[in-house]
């Protein structure tokens, strides 16, 4: 019978590509992971990891044994959840969530830690980052998952992109005609550093032709050609292409993708648990996007 304990550490590192990573997040050294493989490949007769001095990867029967080793955890932990579920009342966690978060991935997190922990409710809140962020430090919500860019040091960033002027792919500006901008309504950080950017080029003809308070709602008026907006190359939409920066659009800082974790509250366990099912939930998003494009 194969070791739960040994799968999950074959699952981290597998989703990781790297024991070092997968050691970090389970909080183990990377000694104490790498054993634990090696138990594993000596319960089952075979490799399941190829390693060469600048790469890791799964090994045919290791590809095979990855969705079985998920099946298996996802079903112990559903088990004993299911068996040891509490009879008070849950315990609710309140998670914000920006505007334009790439958010597929994390509701499938959220959906999967629903699954496995029954006795946890998490409420989620969509809106704006810079908003989200206060009512964390508030106490009004425990979680905030979101886009900033700041360098706050009470966050930490699961990833960076640059931000972009984004517009039609099949209109023209009119070059006689201040430059049209859309942006999500005050206080958004997208806006404030696009805003401060024009300021510092001394950029004077644009014009604020929209003020929207969901991103849907930029993305069109970009695609159609009505206004530039300010997005992250993860949340371009069919349709859409990035200005090049010069002469009539300056440059743009970086966006940090990031969760703001609150203050101690009722269930530290519980927000720990759901930290690490969205950070890791994060690797894998990544790591499946970084294949995809060859990288």
């Amino acid at each position: 019978m194969l070791d739960s304990q040994l799968l999950r550490a074959f699952v981290s590192v597998a989703d990781h590509a790297s024991v070092t990573r997968a050691a970090d997040a389970m909080h183990l050294t990377q000694s104490a992971v790498s054993a634990q493989i090696k138990r594993l490949e000596e319960q089952l007769g075979c490799r399941v990891f190829e390693r060469t001095t600048r790469s890791l990867q799964l090994t045919a029967q290791g590809s095979v044994l990855l969705s079985y080793a998920r099946s298996i955890l996802s079903l112990q932990q559903q088990a004993v959840a299911r068996i040891a579920a509490p009879r008070h009342a849950p315990t609710t966690l309140r998670l914000g969530c920006s505007e334009g978060f790439p958010s597929e991935w994390l509701f499938a997190a959220l959906a999967s830690f629903r699954s496995r922990r029954p006795g946890v409710h998490v409420e989620v809140t969509c809106g704006i980052s810079t908003v989200l962020a206060r009512q964390v430090r508030e106490r009004s919500l425990d979680l905030m998952v979101g886009t900033v860019c700041d360098s706050g040091s009470d966050t930490e960033t699961l990833w960076m992109e640059p931000l972009v002027w984004a517009f039609s792919e099949k209109s023209l500006l009119d070059p006689e005609r201040p430059i049209p901008l859309a942006f999500l309504s005050e206080p958004c950080p997208f806006r404030e550093a696009a805003l401060a950017s024009l300021a510092g080029h001394g950029a004077a003809n644009w014009q604020i032709v929209l003020t929207a308070q969901g991103s849907s709602a930029l993305t069109a008026a970009a695609v159609t050609g009505l206004a530039i907006t300010v997005l992250t190359p993860s949340g371009m939409s069919p349709g859409l292409k990035a200005i090049a920066v010069g002469s009539f659009l300056p440059a743009l800082p970086p966006a940090r993708f990031v969760i703001q974790r609150g203050g101690s509250g009722a269930a530290p366990e519980a927000l720990s648990a759901l930290v690490d099912e969205v950070r890791e939930a994060c690797f894998r998003w990544r790591g499946s996007r970084a294949g995809a494009a060859g990288v």
